[in-house]
C-alpha cells in the first residue's frame, strides 16, 4: 500500500473519531432531556399509584431519586502492524477501534424513615398554604384539598361544615362555604408571631450594644418593661388567613393588612393562623368565631383516595367552582387507556388521568402534592441502607 493510501486511511479514521465524539455529546444532551422527562413521568405515576392504593384502603409507599449521575465516555485506538525483518510478511494492517459508554446512574431511596413520616402526618402549615395561594391554582381547589372541616359561630348559632367526599350532602354544604369565603376574597398574608422568651430580667443598667447584637443573632429582641425590667421576645414569621373584600361583619375584622407589618402576640384571637397543629381560628367578641381544621399530607392522600373510590363505586365526580366552570378535583379512569397524561397499573388494571380539560384539576392536584412531598423529605436524613443503586443504559 502506498504512503498516500495510508495517510488517507489515517485521516478518515481521525474524522470518524471526531464524528463519534460529536455523536457522544449529542447523545448526552438527549439523555439529560430524557432523564428529566422520565423522572417527571415516574413521579406522577407514583403519585397516581398511591392515590389508587388509598382508594382501595391500602397503605401508600414512597420512593425518591436522590441523585442522578450522567456518564459519557469515548474510547478510541488503533492497532498498526508493519513488516519488519527478513521473514516478516510483505503487507501491513491498520485496525482502528472505538467505543462509547453512556448512561445515567441513579440513587433511589425508600421513604420509610422517621424524618419523612414526621412531615407526612403533620398538619400542613399555614406557610405552605400561603405558598399555594400565591400560585395560579384556584383558591376553591386549595381550600377543598387542604381543609378538613370548618365551624362558624355567630349570635344565631353554630354552623358546621364537613369536607367528606363519601357524603355528597356534606361535600356540597362544604362547597357552599368555600364559595362564600372565596367571594369575600379569602387569601393569606405574611405575619409575625411575637412571644416571650424566658422570664422578665431585672438589670441594674440597660443592655449594651454587644448584648443587643447577640440577641438579634438569635432572632430575639429586648423590650423595656419599666423599673429596670426587660423582656426577651422572639418573632417568628408565619402566615394568616385574611379577606381582601369582606362583606360579613365577622370577616371584616379579619381584613388583610397589606400595607403594614403584621405583628401579633402569641395567643391573639384575631391572628387567624396556626401556632402548631391543624387548628386555625379567628374570634371577634360579640360577632362570633371561625375555626378551620387543616389536613396533613397523609390525610390529603386519604381524601383523594375517597374521591377516586366514589368515582369507581357510584360514578360521582366531586367538582369545584372555577373560572372555566365546574371541574372535578381529580378524575381517574379505569380500563383501556385512551388519551392519558398519566397512567399506572394496579392489581392488573390500568388507571389513568385524561389529558386536557377532561382531566379537570388533576394536574394541579399532582403538582401541589409533589411540592408538599418534597418538603416532607430530607435527603440528609435518609438512611444509607435504604438506598438502591440503579445503573441505566
Amino acid at each position: 500500500m502506498s504512503r498516500s493510501t495510508l495517510a488517507g486511511r489515517l485521516v478518515a479514521t481521525a474524522f470518524l473519531g471526531l464524528l463519534a465524539g460529536c455523536t457522544g455529546t449529542e447523545r448526552l444532551d438527549f439523555a439529560m432531556a430524557t432523564i428529566n422527562q422520565d423522572y417527571s413521568r415516574l413521579q406522577d405515576e407514583a403519585l397516581l399509584l398511591n392515590i389508587v392504593r388509598r382508594s382501595a384502603s391500602l397503605p401508600a409507599h414512597f420512593t425518591t431519586v436522590t441523585t442522578i449521575r450522567g456518564r459519557s465516555r469515548f474510547f478510541a485506538g488503533a492497532n498498526l502492524t508493519l513488516p519488519f525483518g527478513g521473514e516478516a510478511p510483505s503487507d501491513f494492517s491498520f485496525n482502528p477501534h472505538m467505543s462509547v459508554e453512556q448512561g445515567p446512574g441513579f440513587d433511589v431511596s425508600t421513604q420509610d424513615n422517621q424524618e419523612f413520616y414526621r412531615g407526612y402526618v403533620s398538619p400542613i402549615s399555614t406557610t405552605s398554604l400561603a405558598f399555594m395561594l400565591r400560585q395560579d391554582y384556584p383558591p376553591e381547589l386549595i381550600l377543598s384539598l387542604f381543609l378538613e372541616s370548618a365551624h362558624i359561630q355567630s349570635p344565631n348559632g353554630t354552623e358546621r361544615f364537613f369536607n367528606n367526599p363519601s357524603k355528597v350532602a356534606d361535600f356540597k354544604h362544604f362547597q357552599q362555604l368555600v364559595n362564600r369565603l372565596v367571594d369575600q376574597g379569602i387569601t393569606m398574608e405574611t405575619a409575625f408571631l411575637v412571644s416571650r422568651f424566658g422570664p422578665e430580667l431585672e438589670l441594674k443598667q440597660a443592655p449594651s450594644i454587644d448584648q443587643l447584637i447577640s440577641a438579634r443573632k438569635e432572632n430575639l429582641s429586648v423590650s423595656t418593661r419599666g423599673n429596670n425590667r426587660y423582656q426577651l421576645t422572639e418573632s417568628v414569621e408565619s402566615a394568616r388567613f385574611c379577606f381582601v373584600r369582606p362583606q360579613e361583619a365577622l370577616f371584616k375584622l379579619a381584613r388583610c393588612k397589606l400595607e403594614s407589618r403584621n405583628e401579633f402576640q402569641l395567643g391573639d384571637p384575631d391572628f387567624f393562623g396556626s401556632v402548631g397543629g391543624g387548628r386555625v381560628y379567628f374570634e371577634a367578641k360579640g360577632l362570633g368565631k371561625v375555626e378551620l381544621r387543616t389536613r396533613s399530607l397523609a390525610e390529603v392522600f386519604d381524601y383523594l383516595g375517597e374521591c377516586v373510590r366514589e368515582q369507581k363505586a357510584k360514578g360521582t365526580l366531586l367538582t369545584i367552582r372555577t373560572h372555566a366552570g365546574p371541574q372535578p378535583i381529580i378524575r381517574v379512569r379505569q380500563g383501556m387507556t385512551m388519551n392519558a397524561v398519566v397512567r399506572t397499573e394496579f392489581a392488573g388494571d390500568e388507571y389513568w388521568i385524561p389529558e386536557g380539560p377532561d382531566g379537570g384539576q388533576s394536574g394541579a392536584v399532582l403538582s401541589m402534592v409533589s411540592q408538599l412531598l418534597a418538603q416532607a423529605q430530607s435527603v440528609e436524613d435518609i438512611p444509607i441502607n435504604n438506598t438502591i443503586n440503579l445503573i441505566g443504559q
